[in-house]
């Protein structure tokens, strides 16, 4: 008759148990054992079932660990040929949870397979997910607009202005990768909400040898960052909605666009005024598929503050300096994004791992003088970040 939400919970717990009891065994086996290959060889054990069983213990749904899990006899097998290898106490763990796997597929199902097939049905039963609603807006906004973005990519760095103490000096770097925009759409419009500069005329030009000019506000086009052509896109300056208007887009598929704001002026130093907040932020004007919000902040700065996240209304107004959580949750969406601590010493583990993203920071870096020793980072991900909204990494100042 199929799974009811009574035995979709039991099984879920079953499933923790069990992808628990698998890692606590896996870390009693012999140091050279990590991986699906030594495993195989180590214990003598057929390789997908090793590949089953690794995959199992690294999962946290506990209806994706039952899946994963080989079947029945096979999954016996390895407690078997891991029992010379592990405590008397993870063996016994292990076989009780063993029992019960195979009492809960003989109760709920006539095989391993078949559960696997109710759990999954279940799984399309429920309700879209926010990550699948999100998607839904995406496309729905990309049709509407004919106007899209693969990936944003925003990262900012915040030190104190070593030439005016009394400030912060913020240097953004905003890539937008794969802009895809039909004939029909509107044009590139590239925003920003600093005061606009008198003096104008239209962005800079940055390559590898640029530097920044510390006390002077300024709009850079990264070129070995962006698509050939782009810089010659530019077409005017926007005064009623403060960006760039580029219009004369090169023919391709689709266009990479780098850009560098140094911002010395505009944010107060919070270890010397009484700040409470320093917010850093990046809005959706386009539809896009994916997020990366990563903040560079000096460890002095990082030491005295409260790092939060947010996602809100992308019409909010914040006065500079004022933002914090309670102030703010009429505004808040509710999306709610993950923030990791990347390193408290350097990023090089993140950049490591996302290597897409290691000559945009270190281009970063180097064009702003400065070393990511100093910084703490951290770093949000999202997955169709909802159009029209804000989002932000904000650090509240102790009193």
């Amino acid at each position: 008759m199929g799974l009811n939400q009574q035995t979709s919970s039991e099984l879920t717990r079953l499933g923790e148990r069990l992808k628990s009891v698998l890692k606590l065994a896996l870390s009693e086996l012999a140091p050279h054992v990590h991986s699906i290959n030594s495993l195989t060889i180590f214990l003598n054990y057929h390789r997908s079932n090793s590949q089953r069983v690794f995959t199992a213990q690294k999962l946290t749904d506990g209806h994706q660990v039952l899946c994963a899990l080989p079947g029945v006899k096979a999954l016996q097998e390895f407690i078997e040929k891991a029992s010379p290898h592990i405590s008397a106490t993870s063996y016994e763990k292990l076989s009780k949870a063993h029992q019960l796997y195979a009492g809960a597929i003989a109760q709920h199902a006539s095989s391993h397979a078949d559960l696997k097939r109710q759990l999954n049905a279940l799984h399309y039963k429920k309700s879209p997910s926010k990550s699948d609603n999100r998607a839904q807006l995406y496309y729905a906004a990309k049709s509407l607009l004919g106007f899209s973005i693969d990936h944003v990519c925003c990262s900012y760095v915040l030190t104190v202005n070593s030439s005016n103490t009394h400030f912060l000096q913020e240097v953004a770097m905003i890539s937008k990768l794969g802009i895809q925009r039909a004939q029909e759409a509107a044009p590139f419009v590239q925003f920003y909400s600093h005061p606009h500069p008198n003096d104008f005329n239209k962005p800079a030009r940055l390559t590898q040898t640029s530097k920044i000019e510390q006390n002077q506000f300024s709009i850079g086009i990264v070129e070995p960052l962006s698509s050939p052509g782009f810089y010659n896109a530019y077409t005017s300056y926007s005064v009623s909605n403060s960006g760039m208007v580029f219009d004369e887009i090169p023919n391709v598929d689709t266009l990479d666009a780098t850009f560098i704001f140094n911002n010395p002026d505009e944010l107060v130093n919070p270890l010397t005024h009484s700040s409470q907040c320093t917010s850093t932020s990046i809005s959706i004007k386009n539809p896009a598929k994916k997020l990366t919000l990563l903040v560079f902040v000096d460890k002095k700065i990082n030491a005295t503050s409260n790092v939060k996240v947010g996602c809100y209304h992308g019409n909010q107004k914040v006065e500079e300096g004022k933002l914090n959580a309670a102030d703010m949750w009429t505004e808040r969406l509710p999306d709610f994004p993950q923030l990791q601590v990347v390193s408290l010493e350097s990023p090089q583990n993140y950049i490591t791992e996302h290597p897409e993203l290691a000559e945009k920071i270190a281009f970063l870096l180097n064009y702003s003088e400065l070393e990511d020793t100093q910084f703490a980072c951290y770093v949000m991900e999202v997955d169709f970040p909802i159009w029209s909204s804000t989002y932000r990494i904000y650090f509240e100042h102790s009193e």
